[in-house]
């Protein structure tokens, strides 16, 4: 059994999901879920331990503009590793910010997200 779930169409967005699943726990799902406009979202689920006294269902939407992602479709595989590390930047840095408003006592919400724009590809 794979340590990761991922339930995608796609394959350019299971892609995306591969590439930042090491950043969370065993047995997060990924799923690929359209917005209202049909363009397609990464959805993440995991259970976060380090979020308070007890374990804690949290959902990431991670949302790429969707000239971004056409432009990233276009780009041959060989050339994608740019958008691999802008995308997994901007989700470690995500979770290292909930890191800190859990350590100055704040309340981590249980949904976030991430918007990557045409830094993306």
């Amino acid at each position: 059994m794979e340590a990761y779930q991922y339930e995608c169409a796609n394959a350019e967005i299971e892609e995306l999901a591969r590439v930042i699943s090491d950043l969370f726990p065993e047995q997060t799902q990924f799923f690929e879920r359209p917005d209202e406009n049909g363009v397609p979202r990464i959805i993440v689920h995991w259970v976060a331990m380090r979020f308070g006294s007890t374990a804690r269902r949290m959902e990431l939407t991670i949302a790429i503009a969707p000239a971004a992602l056409a432009r990233y479709r276009a780009m041959p595989p060989r050339a994608r590793g740019r958008s691999f590390a802008v995308l997994r930047a901007y989700v470690e840095a995500m979770l290292g910010s909930l890191e800190e408003e859990h350590a100055a006592g704040k309340t981590v919400p249980r949904e976030v997200s991430v918007e990557l724009g045409d830094e993306f590809a």
